[in-house]
């Protein structure tokens, strides 16, 4: 397989939104790899300014005092969220939503992954469509390509 395309990007703490890749593809394909990696899923060490705003957060929308202690736990078990859609010509032909921070998304005539529908022909216009649904950190880094052969 050859790359065909590949972007790279920054999000920023609490982005929630998607950035959309379009990309015409110059001849027929049989196969198609879309790969998506990102960085700072979770927050390894709460700073203090997290962990005063988990306080102040829970007070505010909960009406519940936690210390430092039970901010830093909150924290860590939080996690960034970012999906990968794919389609073709505007339909469907995969989707990715394993909270993993390197996937593939892989298509041909015989075999899909998990959340793609096998193809006999990838042709035409392919649109990648990477979702945020929560960002956890500043400066939060992706790549998304994209295969063919």
């Amino acid at each position: 397989m050859k790359t065909i395309y590949t972007a790279a990007g920054e999000v920023n703490k609490g982005f929630i939104g998607q950035i959309a890749y379009t990309v015409c593809l110059d001849k027929t394909y049989t196969e198609l790899d879309v790969h998506l990696q990102f960085d700072k899923q979770r927050i390894k060490t709460p700073s203090p300014e997290c962990e005063s705003e988990i306080q102040m957060l829970m007070r505010e929308k909960y009406g519940e005092q936690i210390d430092k202690v039970e901010a830093a736990e909150i924290a860590k078990s939080m996690k960034t969220e970012i999906q990968l859609i794919v389609q073709m010509n505007d339909t469907f032909i995969g989707g990715i939503h394993r909270q993993m921070k390197d996937r593939h998304l892989y298509i041909s005539p015989s075999y899909a992954t998990e959340g793609a529908i096998p193809q006999t022909a990838i042709e035409g216009v392919i649109r990648i469509v990477v979702i945020f649904f929560n960002v956890l950190c500043d400066n939060t880094g992706y790549t998304v390509s994209l295969s063919a052969g």
